[in-house]
């Protein structure tokens, strides 16, 4: 009777694994892309099938707004560091404060921007395959899942 105890416990443990599994598979579905992916040239070559001319056209947008981005990522921190000088109320906070959402606001709009000219080069195929893979970097699962891999 004891053994049948067991077994029927090691059972039910076995079915709840397995349907936890897949309902996480089902609810989660592909791994989110992690936002460093989408701007290696040779990552996105592999994945949307580039001919040479679009890979260097790609290689030229990414440097391109790379520099860009580290500018906002620059004065974001910036104003963070000041900020955190003045931690107690100093009278400048809601001055750096802003700065940092204008800074973050442009990177993003800066990245909306290089996206939708990234597409420009791609052809349709590509562009639905270069689309996923941007829904998956934004929309997928949280990119902290991926910080410890």
């Amino acid at each position: 009777m004891n053994k049948k105890f067991v077994v029927a416990w090691l059972a039910i443990i076995a079915v709840a694994v397995i349907g936890s599994g897949a309902t996480h598979w089902a609810l989660c579905g592909h791994k989110a892309v992690a936002q460093e992916r989408l701007s290696d040239v040779q990552y996105l070559s592999g994945q949307l099938g580039l001919n040479p001319a679009q890979a260097e056209a790609l290689g030229k947008l990414q440097g391109a707004v790379a520099t860009q981005l580290a500018d906002c990522c620059a004065r974001h921190c910036a104003a963070r560091a000041q900020l955190g000088k003045v931690l107690a109320g100093g009278a400048n906070s809601e001055a750096l404060i802003k700065a940092m959402g204008q800074a973050y606001e442009e990177s993003e709009r800066l990245t909306w921007a290089h996206i939708q000219q990234v597409r420009a080069l791609l052809t349709p195929a590509q562009q639905a395959r270069y689309d996923e893979l941007i829904g998956r970097c934004v929309s997928g699962a949280c990119n902290m899942d991926n910080v410890s891999k």
